[in-house]
Formats: structure tokens, sequence, C-alpha cells
């Protein structure tokens, strides 16, 4: 398999755990799994050999440079343990993982330099290579197998049927990419008790494919987010000109000033939900102007059409509104309203918006049209 696969699979956590450091860092909630992500790139871009390269300038040997990548690694392992523990809830296991973290590290340093003197810390090859004996690489894997099976359990855990969808997801594809690190550390020990050349190029494609997991398995809130921000910004456009020609005939419906440079720097879901806010209000200020003539003439309209009732509904709220427009610029006086002309009640905001954009689309459709022309003709 192509070594590229581990570059390109570090890169793309890189890039996930940079989209969500803003919101991560306003969020304590997102906060300990986000910094998790950034430990977990963190160690896996050590071993890149830009970043070794780079490390041979700042530490005198290659050994040190070893060692220190290890040591750092278990240190990564367990605050990413501590930190996954602590997103799901579980507080108390802080003093047990660091302290066994410490504890490797102690292990690790102490079989480093009770063993001969040796030019690097890495699994040798043959006898005639001097290097850490066996149990450092014992100590060092097992800790990791470890520490990522449980991270990787936790998730899995985390991610049950009455969690939502897309969390649910996102877990399972981050605690599988974890796993795939337990897989790693396994294929590290069997190289170790065997020696066997063939375990030796799986290391860096396993390493690409579990970072490729968990980017996917952290990015997906990343893309509700820009799916949401999306459907967002298309209801509020598609609400524009009926909220224009709404507002122009009731002023007294919009909510504060109306500084158009103050209001675009507003949020755009707040920006939206006052639109809906100020169609509504409208919509009860409109009603007034309606009669009980142009009320049956619309629902014959949509009788006409056999719409579905969702979009029967909206027509002939689109219908009368456009009724009310005309009666009020004609200079017709408003007149107490015993139709109920609020439309269907709505179980969230979501559906609020739904609603109106059905509205608004068929307040610019062409059977609108034909309605304001039939509006005229009767008066």
């Amino acid at each position: 398999m192509p070594a590229w696969i581990e570059t390109v699979g570090i890169t793309t956590l890189w890039a996930v755990a940079l989209a969500r450091a803003p919101q991560a860092l306003r969020s304590g909630q997102q906060r300990p799994l986000w910094v998790a992500i950034v430990m977990i790139a963190l160690a896996m871009s050590l071993h890149l050999a830009p970043v070794t390269a780079t490390l041979a300038h700042l530490v005198p040997s290659p050994h040190w440079i070893d060692l220190t990548t290890h040591l750092l690694s278990i240190i990564d392992a367990a605050a990413v343990l501590w930190f996954i523990l602590h997103a799901a809830g579980r507080h108390r296991p802080a003093p047990l993982v660091f302290g066994a973290a410490l504890a490797v590290m102690t292990v690790l340093l102490f079989l480093d330099i009770s063993a001969p003197l040796h030019a690097r810390n890495q699994i040798s090859p043959s006898p005639a290579v001097r290097s850490v004996p066996d149990a450092y690489w014992w100590v060092f894997f097992a800790f990791h197998l470890v520490a990522d099976t449980t991270c990787g359990l936790v998730c899995w855990s985390q991610g049950r049927r009455e969690t939502p969808r897309l969390l649910r997801y996102g877990l399972r594809l981050f605690g599988t990419g974890i796993l795939l690190a337990s897989l790693l550390w396994v294929l590290k020990l069997a190289y170790l008790s065997t020696g066997s050349p063939l375990f030796n190029p799986l290391f860096s494609p396993v390493t690409g494919i579990e970072a490729v997991f968990m980017a996917a398995g952290a990015a997906l809130p990343v893309l509700a987010q820009i799916r949401t921000r999306w459907h967002h910004r298309r209801a509020y456009r598609g609400l524009n000109l009926l909220w224009q020609d709404l507002t122009a005939a009731t002023p007294n419906v919009i909510l504060g000033p109306g500084n158009r440079t103050r209001a675009a720097a507003a949020p755009l879901q707040l920006r939206l939900y006052r639109r809906v806010i100020e169609i509504r209000d409208a919509m009860i200020a409109l009603r007034n102007y309606v009669t009980p003539a142009a009320v049956d003439l619309a629902r014959r309209h949509v009788t006409d059409q056999a719409l579905p009732k969702q979009a029967a509904e909206a027509h002939v709220t689109a219908y009368w509104l456009t009724a009310a427009l005309h009666a009020l610029h004609s200079g017709h006086p408003p007149q107490p309203q015993s139709a109920n002309l609020a439309g269907p009640g709505a179980y969230d905001l979501a559906d609020e918006i739904n609603h109106l954009l059905r509205v608004a689309d068929a307040y610019q459709s062409p059977a609108n049209h034909a309605y304001r022309t039939s509006l005229i003709g009767m008066v």
C-alpha cells in the first residue's frame, strides 16, 4: 500500500482540527474531544520525516529524538484517553490514567538507561545491532494498545441508538479510527515477536487510514454546521420577497432599528428568526383587511388546482395575503376578521420556516398572479 496515505490522513486530521477550533474553544462541552483530536494529530505527526528532520536540529542525537517522541506519545495517549473519558462524563479515572502513564515513562527511561550504549531506540533488525531490550517495546506497545482500545470502545459505547444520528455516526467513525490504532499496535507486537518483514509495510498505511476515519468522525459536526448554515441562507433568501412586501405594508412589525449594516452583522440564524417573526406579525396585522369573499375566492382557486394538503394551505395563505395587500393599497379600512387565517400550527422553528417558504413560493407563483387578476375583476 502507498506510503502517501499516512501523509494524507494526518493532513486531513489537522485540517479538521483547525476547522473545529473556533467552536471548540468557545464550547466547554466540545473542547475535550477537540483537544484529543489535536493530541492524536500531534502524536502521528512526530513520526513524519519532515518533523523528525526538524527535531534533528533541536535534539542532540537520533537516540534522544526516538526517546523523546516515545515519551511524548505516552503523554499524548494518556491525555487522549483522559479527554475522551472526560467527554463521556467519566471524570474519576484521571489519577489512574496519568499515574499509569508516569509509571510507563519511568519504566521506559529505566530500560533505556540500563541498556548497552545504542544509537537509536528502534526494534533491532538483528542481535548485532544494539538497541533497547524487547521489554521496552512490550511496555510501550501494550500501554498504547490498552489506551487506544479503551478510547475506541468508549466512543462506540457513546454512539448508542438514543444518541442523535449525526453524533452517533461521528462517534462510531472516530472510535473505528482509534480501534485501527489498536490494530497498528497489534501489528507492531506481532513484528516484535516474529521479526517478519511482512508487517513493516503495513504500519504507515494503517496509520493513514486510522487518521482518515478519525478525521471523518470529527468532521461530521463541521459538515452539519455547513449544511445548517446553507439551509438557513437559502431560507433567508427564499423569504425575502414575501418579507419585503409584507413589511413595506406594515412597517411597525420590523424589530429594532432599520440599520442595514448592523442587521447584516447579526448572526444569520438570528436574522432568519427575526424575519420569520416579522412575517408572522405582518400576517396578523394584514388579516383584518381580508374580506370573506376574497377568502372564498382563494379557496376556490386552490380547489380547482387539486393541490396536496400542505401546498393547498400555503396557497390559501398566499392568496389572502395578496388580497389583504390589495385592499390596504386600495385604501379599504380594516374590519374584524372571524375566519381562522393563522394557518397550520408549527411544532418548532424549522416547521414554521418550511411553511413560510411554501407560502413564499405560492406568493410568487403564476397561480397567485391569476388569483390577483380574478380579485381585481371581482372588485
